[in-house]
C-alpha cells in the first residue's frame, strides 16, 4: 500500500527501501534520521531536512534525497523548524 502524500516518515522509508532494498534502505534511513537529529519525520520541513542530508550522501541514496526534497517542497517544506528532535530540545525560534 502506497503512503499518503503527507505521511512523511512512511514516504521517506518507502522510497529508500524501494531503491536500496530492505536492508540497506532501513539502515540508510536510520542513519539519516540520526544525522539530522530526528526520531520521526512528521512535517514537510523534517522531510526536506532529511532529503538534504541524503542528497549529500552520494550514490542512489542521493538520488532518493533529491526526489524527497522535491516532494517536501511541493507540500511546503523548507529547511526551517523541525518538530521531533532526538535530544528532546525545542526547535530554533
Amino acid at each position: 500500500m502506497k503512503p499518503a502524500p503527507t505521511e512523511w516518515h512512511a514516504i521517506a522509508e518507502t522510497r529508500l527501501t524501494s531503491v536500496l532494498g530492505p536492508t540497506k534502505g532501513v539502515a540508510a534511513f536510520g542513519e539519516a534520521l540520526r544525522a539530522v537529529g530526528l526520531v520521526r519525520v512528521v512535517t514537510a520541513d523534517d522531510l526536506h531536512r532529511l532529503a538534504q542530508h541524503l542528497s549529500a550522501s552520494g550514490g542512489f541514496a542521493s538520488a532518493v534525497g533529491g526526489l524527497l526534497s522535491v516532494h517536501a517542497v511541493m507540500y511546503g517544506g523548507d529547511l526551517g523548524i523541525t518538530s521531533a528532535r532526538a535530544d528532546g530540545s525545542d526547535p530554533p525560534a
